[in-house]
């Protein structure tokens, strides 16, 4: 984590360079590993400096969820939100889940313009420590339970696209690269 700092020798001062992440896509490595259970000290400067780096890279990519091994970083985190709120959770787990299930649309800003229909249940009982090393236990339900277990899969290795049969997601990327397309037409006017 120590990119995340520049020394200026001159002044002697340690100053903060705080800047997006960068997303990787489907061949990353580290979206087919299990992240391992962090073990390290909470919190931490190195920590909090990653996790404005997660928030930030969240916020710029307009996504409601960022796993650390999305940007290349094997740490069992992730952030999910909207606009000025997150939630961080570190060494994420699922308690419970619901009974009822919904099928929905999910994207990922690893697979951009990619969605798929995946069936998730409508809420989940969930525990995680938060950034402050606070262990919290709350239910999740609709969109952000969603979100939790997407970036959960990706804590376990497991991508979005893997919860579809070959024909949808054959569907999907034919839908993916028309809305590609269009958005480097729209870009050129």
């Amino acid at each position: 984590m120590s990119e995340i700092l520049k020394i200026d020798t001159g002044a002697n001062l340690l100053e903060e360079v705080i800047k997006p992440l960068p997303i990787y896509d489907d061949n990353l490595p580290l979206l087919k590993e299990v992240m391992p259970e962090y073990t390290g000290e909470i919190p931490s400067f190195e920590l909090m400096q990653l996790i404005k780096r997660l928030k930030m890279t969240r916020k710029t990519y307009n996504g409601i969820g960022l796993s650390a091994n999305q940007c290349g970083i094997k740490f069992r985190c992730f952030i999910i939100g909207h606009n000025d709120w997150d939630i961080v959770c570190i060494n994420p787990k699922v308690i419970a889940t619901s009974a009822e299930i919904k099928l929905d649309n999910e994207g990922c800003l690893s697979y951009p313009g990619l969605y798929v229909r995946i069936t998730r249940p409508t809420w989940v009982d969930v525990e995680y420590t938060n950034e402050m090393g606070k262990i919290v236990s709350t239910r999740l339900d609709g969109l952000t339970a969603r979100c939790y277990l997407h970036e959960l899969d990706h804590m376990n290795g497991i991508k979005f696209i893997e919860h579809v049969g070959p024909l949808a997601l054959k569907i999907a990327k034919e839908k993916q690269a028309k809305r590609i397309k269009k958005h480097l037409r729209q870009r050129k006017k």
